[in-house]
């Protein structure tokens, strides 16, 4: 028990009690705030390139021709490189790769190409946009798409059944920009489906603004976290130093120092004030109370010793020596006052 009593006590100041939850608070509300603005703007942002897939997938749907866009899938299985690369000159081929290009004028960012399934484990590149502005980076007609060429043929195979969107932003390595992508199927005139169409949008500076946006978030909640540590501390020094007042005066008063704490007057009084001057009451009664236990205590002294004396003359009184000292005293008389 005695280790207990003697055991040091934890000890936290009133500041940091209160600091250290509204921090807490504050960092929570600050990451709800921060991951729930960018959650908001990446989902606005996807709606908007959702639109612009839309209105692309709407203008392709009006200017492709995707009867003779059949007719050229049939033939390209069995042509040869060259034949394929006439097929790539002929008018009809071009018609339908200015279609893809004039849908990307209000979309600079757009990249189209439509394919075609040849098996089920492969699909073919039909026209791609980018023939026409760089035929060296853009997929040639009859291309192969496979599971193990491109990362999104499953994408695609499902945009041959009903418009896929992609769930999250893809990641081109080559070109280490992030696109939004969408496949959606073709059908010709008697409403079969002939192959897809594939739209990615570049997002990359759309992600650049996120990333702005988030800077500008984290330099926000950072002054505002800072804003809330210096209200905290400032706001609670005059507080603790009151307190700290009272805890000297508590020791004060317990060593016998009744002097009353100087209290500030204030347009506001608050607990602090309050508590001081209920204290200083407690000090003036405290000191009345320990004048009158003096006075009690020097009467009670006198009254003891009083007591003691007389105790002491009975014990006198009562003792033997004395009774025997009384009688001879009593006999000298009789005899002094018998003598003529």
């Amino acid at each position: 028990m005695s280790a207990q009593k003697n055991e040091a006590k934890r000890f936290l100041s009133l500041r940091y009690k209160l600091l250290i939850p509204l921090l807490i608070f504050t960092l929570a509300m600050f990451a709800l705030g921060y991951f729930g603005a960018r959650a908001y703007l990446k989902t606005t942002i996807f709606n908007i390139m959702s639109e612009d897939t839309s209105a692309i997938l709407s203008y392709t749907d009006d200017c492709l021709d995707t009867d003779a866009l059949q007719e050229i899938y049939a033939k390209a299985p069995n042509a040869t490189a060259e034949e394929l690369q006439e097929t790539m000159r002929d008018p009809i081929y071009i018609e339908q790769q200015e279609c893809l290009l004039l849908a990307t004028e209000f979309f600079p960012n757009a990249w189209v190409f439509t394919y075609y399934p040849v098996n089920d484990n492969s699909l073919a590149v039909g026209v791609d946009m980018w023939n026409a502005i760089n035929p060296a980076e853009a997929y040639a007609l009859g291309d192969l798409i496979t599971p193990e060429s491109d990362e999104d043929f499953d994408q695609y195979q499902l945009g041959l059944e009903d418009i896929y969107i992609y769930s999250d932003l893809v990641y081109d390595p080559e070109t280490q920009t992030y696109f939004y992508g969408t496949a959606s199927p073709l059908q010709n005139t008697y409403g079969e489906t002939i192959g897809g169409i594939a739209i990615y949008l570049d997002a990359g500076e759309t992600l650049a603004q996120i990333q702005t946006l988030s800077q500008y978030l984290l330099v926000i909640f950072g002054g505002i976290f800072m804003l809330v540590v210096f209200l905290i501390l400032t706001i609670t020094k005059k507080s603790l130093s009151d307190l700290n007042t009272l805890g000297t005066a508590a020791r004060r008063v317990a060593e016998g120092d009744y002097a009353p704490i100087p209290i500030q007057p204030k347009k506001l009084e608050d607990e602090v004030s309050t508590l001081s001057a209920l204290f200083n009451t407690m000090i003036a009664k405290v000191e009345n109370r320990e004048e009158k236990l003096q006075k009690q205590v020097e009467q009670l002294k006198i009254q003891i010793d009083g007591d003691k004396r007389k105790k002491a003359v009975d014990e006198i009184v009562e003792s033997d020596f004395f009774k025997n000292l009384q009688e001879r005293a009593t006999q000298a008389r009789k005899q002094h006052n018998q003598k003529p």
